[in-house]
């Protein structure tokens, strides 16, 4: 699932949900949302999918597999 691969990335590297949260400037509550494959403060999949982008970078994960994975959930 996507919200565990990026909170898998997130603890491996050290970082806290607020330390994503400074790098991508989204919400901590959207960002604990979307580890928890809840996406529906996004605002639609365009929105969840630019979200998803920003977090990989942050966490260190592919953003183009990323996103293909939550496409196919």
């Amino acid at each position: 699932m996507v919200g565990e691969r990026i909170t898998g990335a997130r603890r491996s590297r050290g970082l806290s949900i607020d330390d994503v949260a400074a790098t991508t400037r989204l919400r901590p509550l959207t960002i604990e949302a979307i580890e928890d494959d809840d996406f529906s403060l996004c605002g639609g999949d365009s929105y969840a999918i630019g979200h998803l982008r920003m977090i990989a970078d942050a966490v260190g994960l592919d953003s183009d597999d990323l996103v293909a994975e939550y496409r196919r959930q």
